[in-house]
């Protein structure tokens, strides 16, 4: 395959040698799934051995974290706007015209109607027979530039699809994907920059679609164009973080735009954009808080956090030959894949110690959009946090609430880490392995340290 030989799925970028870590995204651990083997307790120092030889063996999509140029790409699908925040700038395609697959057309409307229609197949239990029925779409004449969101759109199919073929409730989890799957799910992998699994990018970044066209971004006007089941609650879960993204568009932007008035000594400046990260902090807590207005924590924990998991032993793609029939292991879909968090800590300069949670944080990096990674890798967070040191005390005093905001949003994150996920397992810990209340709890303790003091 063309576009797999060019660069290969199973070239490992992850990096565990980050001593800080500016701040977690959206880290719900009520949303996070698996990620790969038992994380080892606290060894004392404040890391984890264990979570380090385990990420090792995740091998995920050649990516080039940090390298790339992180000058805004004003035309790219993944391009942070105001609007929509770390959300696809572009309206996310809900059907694949079936003129981009010419002589093709059989196969990719048995895709569409499979993808469309996979609640019914899942509900029924007849999805493994109808994946096997599936015929092979060849997505390699596909441009990673051009064809972007087109590939997006398939690669989120793909994701939903294999997820739903592994945990079919009622039957035996499976690790292996066929060729049906496996073959395009990995071409277009490599087409997208990012693992073939299922990822906070398909749930929630490019899973959403306006009710009236030119209506706003809150949860009433939008519907998840993907899901597992015909459930509210699981539609109610991803808009309620779709929401959250466009809400926190406008904090993001500031947050990369501060340096520049730092550097031009703008004060002015400065405290507009502390401004907009402390009123954007607080919209995105009232909107988390709503949580529960659709989607409760006992249907959460039993219908739909059993689909995010990523098989810890790791998952056989049939058919690719680049991957040789060994198992590929990866990050399960997790929250903390958003990068709206990061972009905010990164741009207060808010800083934590080496954990293994924070090891993890690192590593899901991997699984985001390219344009992310680079938004967060340019980041000058500490130039920020040094100019309203020695600022005024107004200055001082909003970068000291923006950091009380975001301690507010973690201290809440704790109550739905606790309802949804440790309130329902006797041993609450992620499923990984990690300890994330205890680690939780830890951050933002950190956080709140890390007020300025008066001068």
């Amino acid at each position: 395959m063309r576009l797999l030989t060019a660069r290969p799925l199973t070239e490992n970028v992850i990096s565990t040698e980050v001593r800080f870590h500016s701040c977690t995204p959206l880290e719900n651990e009520y949303n996070a799934a698996s990620h790969v083997g038992e994380m080892s307790a606290d060894d004392g120092c404040g890391c984890s051995s264990g979570v380090e030889r385990n990420l090792a063996k995740v091998d995920v999509v050649s990516s080039n974290l940090i390298t790339r140029s992180n000058s805004p790409n004003f035309d790219h699908p993944w391009r942070v706007t105001s609007a929509h925040g770390f959300l696809m700038a572009e309206t996310p395609l809900a059907v694949v015209p079936t003129e981009d697959f010419p002589n093709q057309e059989d196969a990719l409307q048995a895709l569409t109607a499979l993808a469309s229609g996979l609640s019914d197949q899942v509900a029924s239990g007849d999805l493994r027979q109808a994946v096997s029925a599936l015929p092979l779409l060849d997505v390699t004449s596909l441009d990673e530039d051009s064809d972007l969101i087109l590939a997006e759109r398939l690669h989120q199919a793909y994701s939903f699809i294999a997820n739903a073929y592994l945990w079919l409730p009622g039957q035996e989890p499976l690790r292996v994907l066929p060729p049906q799957i496996a073959v395009p799910y990995a071409a277009l992998s490599v087409i997208v920059d990012r693992p073939p699994v299922l990822s906070y990018a398909g749930t929630q970044l490019c899973n959403w679609r306006k009710r009236v066209s030119d209506g706003g971004m809150e949860p009433e006007n939008l519907e998840p164009i993907q899901v597992f089941q015909d459930l509210k609650d699981e539609a109610w879960f991803w808009v309620i973080h779709i929401a959250i993204e466009a809400a926190g568009g406008p904090a993001a932007i500031a947050a990369r735009e501060m340096p520049k008035s730092v550097e031009s000594e703008d004060e002015a400046g400065v405290i507009a954009a502390l401004t907009t990260i402390r009123e954007g902090l607080a919209e995105v807590t009232a909107l988390a808080k709503r949580i529960e207005e659709g989607c409760g924590p006992d249907v959460f924990f039993k219908t739909l956090r059993p689909f995010l998991f990523s098989p810890p032993e790791g998952v056989v793609f049939e058919g690719v030959e680049a991957l040789g029939g060994k198992p590929q292991a990866f990050l399960g879909q997790t929250g903390a894949q958003s990068a709206l968090l990061p972009a905010i800590c990164g741009g207060l300069g808010i800083r934590h110690g080496r954990t293994e949670l924070t090891v993890y944080l690192d590593a899901v990096r991997a699984y985001m959009p390219a344009p992310h990674r680079d938004f967060l890798a340019g980041l000058d967070g500490q130039t920020v946090r040094a100019f309203v040191a020695r600022g005024q005390p107004e200055m001082r005093k909003l970068y000291n609430d923006s950091v009380d905001a975001v301690a507010e949003f973690r201290k809440f994150h704790l109550t739905l880490a606790a309802r949804y996920i440790a309130a329902n397992v006797p041993d609450p810990k992620g499923t990984g392995g990690t300890d994330f209340m205890r680690w939780l709890k830890h951050m933002t303790r950190e956080t709140e340290d890390q007020r300025l003091l008066a001068q």
